[in-house]
Parts: structure tokens; C-alpha cells; sequence
């Protein structure tokens, strides 16, 4: 059985290794300049210098001084850049436990509640413009409590704060982007939609008008997988008066369907009469090459495809 008195070694940070290290080589140094002295005494017995060393037996020590002072220049930035990683990894853990977290989850109405009650960033102004420089003030004082005695500047403090801030403030810009985004794609998918069940209804109350001004049976041709791809609704198209659809229209699309869903798209707006200014305006952006689907070559004639399929 292990001795349970047996005492294990306890492991040292980098910097008491660094200093350990240090230690040695002075002791080496030592050793090799209190040689040297013996030797000097020895050939000088009979001089001053003999006297000289042995009235101040300290003056050679002071020439291995530099060695000690390189060994405290090279310990003290590292544990000076220790204790900084700690303390910053401290004050952000700080900061987020007091602040509002906007992406807390819980099944506990307290918990929601106390979470609700913090006090929160207003990413909408600047860092500082009130009233985030009052909160900025109160987190400062904060976390000046909780750092007694570890020997931050109040500038350091403020550091840790305005990064708080900025993180904030940056995963705010994204979040409204995306929700922007994703706004955006969901009204487009809405509109295409509906402007699909428009067509359809379209054509089948215009047929007989529809397929004599093309001179076939165009059943079955207004399929999703066959329509625009709609790539704006921002109104920043400069042919676009309003907010309306730019339009990928997939190059495998002949002339003659392209002029086929024309005339089902202008008995939309005839149909819909009063009520067609619901509908976004739609402008042709640019044609895209991608290859025909299997529902499109399923249904499709060859006069529908301009490569064939």
C-alpha cells in the first residue's frame, strides 16, 4: 500500500519555473566568480588587490548583479500578463452576470423576470451619449468593488466595460440584420406564392384567350419550379418606381414561354382590376443558367425550352 504520508510534488506556474531557471544560473555564476576569486588571491597574495578582496569580499558580488535583475525582468512581465488574462476573464464573467442577456432561456418565470430586471445596453447610441455613459459609470463602480486590492488603473476597468459594449453592440447590428434578411426572403416566398395562385387562376379563366393568342394547349405549364426567382424587394432597383421584385429569370426558359407567361401575368393585373396595385411591381434582372429540373422535362414540350431538355 502507497504511503499516504508520501508528499507529491506540487506544479508550478510558467513564471516560477522561468524564476526557478533563473536561480540556477546565478548560482552557477556564483560559483564560477568565487573560484575565480580564490584563484586571484592566490596569485596576488602578496598585493593590494589581496586586500582589496578580502576588505570587501562583496564588490564581485555586485558584478553578478545584472544577472539577478535580468532574472526579475524576465519573471515579472509574465506574471504581470497572468494576473491581467485573469483579471479580464474575471470582469467579463462579472459583466455578463450583472447585465440583461438578451439570449437567456428559461421555464422559470422568476428566472425570466430577474433576467428582464438587469440593466441593459442601448445599442442604439454611442458609447458616450447618455444614457450609456450613466450606465458605463455604474458598471465601472462595479466592478471597481469587486477588484479591491488588485491593483487595476480605473482606465483598465473602463477597457473591460467598452468591450462589454462593443460586443454588444455588434451581435445587436447582426441580429437586425439578419432579422432584415430574413424579413425580406419571407415576404418574397409570400409574394411569389400568391402571385403563383394568381397566374393559375389566371389562365384557367383566360384559356381559350390565352392558348389561341399562342396557338397551343398550354395546360399545365405554370408550375413553381418554372417561375422567376424573385431577388430584391427593397426598392433600390432604379427601374423599379416603388418597392417591387427583381427577377432571375433560369435561362432554359424559351421566347415563347417567356411571352406565354407575359400574357398570363397581364390577365392578372385585368383581373384583379382596382385591387392590382397589391401587387409588387416586377422587373427582368438578369438571367441565370441552371439546368432543367426533372418536374420542368416531365411536362415541358420541346417549344417551351430553348436548348431542349
Amino acid at each position: 500500500m502507497a504511503n499516504q504520508n508520501e508528499s507529491h510534488p506540487t506544479r508550478r506556474t510558467p513564471a516560477e519555473r522561468e524564476m526557478t531557471n533563473s536561480l540556477a544560473i546565478l548560482r552557477c555564476d556564483m560559483t564560477t566568480v568565487m573560484k575565480d576569486v580564490a584563484d586571484l588571491k592566490a596569485k596576488t597574495s602578496n598585493t593590494s588587490v589581496s586586500a582589496v578582496l578580502q576588505s570587501q569580499p562583496m564588490a564581485l558580488v555586485h558584478a553578478v548583479a545584472p544577472v539577478s535583475m535580468e532574472m526579475n525582468v524576465a519573471g515579472s512581465p509574465t506574471m504581470a500578463s497572468d494576473a491581467k488574462s485573469v483579471n479580464k476573464t474575471k470582469a467579463y464573467r462579472l459583466l455578463r452576470e450583472h447585465l440583461w442577456d438578451p439570449k437567456f432561456k428559461s421555464k422559470h418565470l422568476a428566472e425570466i423576470q430577474a433576467n428582464n430586471s438587469k440593466p441593459r445596453w442601448n445599442t442604439a447610441v454611442n458609447f458616450s451619449q447618455s444614457p450609456t455613459t450613466e450606465l458605463i459609470e455604474n458598471l465601472v463602480a462595479y466592478l471597481e468593488r469587486n477588484f479591491v486590492g488588485a491593483g487595476l488603473r480605473k482606465s483598465d476597468v473602463r477597457d473591460f466595460v467598452y468591450t462589454n459594449f462593443t460586443s454588444r453592440k455588434r451581435a445587436a447590428n447582426k441580429s437586425q440584420a439578419k432579422k432584415k434578411s430574413d424579413n425580406a426572403r419571407n415576404r418574397r416566398s409570400s409574394c411569389e406564392k400568391e402571385h403563383l395562385k394568381h397566374r393559375k387562376t389566371a389562365y384557367q379563366s383566360n384559356k381559350t384567350a390565352i392558348d389561341d393568342e399562342m396557338k397551343r394547349d398550354c395546360s399545365s405549364l405554370i408550375i413553381e419550379e418554372a417561375m422567376s426567382v424573385s431577388e430584391s424587394d427593397d426598392g433600390t432597383l432604379p427601374h423599379v418606381s416603388y418597392s417591387g421584385l427583381c427577377l432571375r429569370r433560369s435561362g432554359w426558359r424559351s421566347d415563347e414561354y417567356n411571352h406565354f407567361i407575359t400574357l398570363v401575368d397581364n390577365k392578372v393585373v385585368a383581373d384583379l382590376g382596382l385591387n392590382s396595385h397589391q401587387l409588387l411591381s416586377r422587373a427582368f434582372g438578369k438571367t441565370v443558367e441552371r439546368p432543367v429540373s426533372d418536374a420542368i422535362a416531365s411536362q415541358f414540350l420541346q417549344w417551351a425550352l430553348r436548348n431542349g431538355p
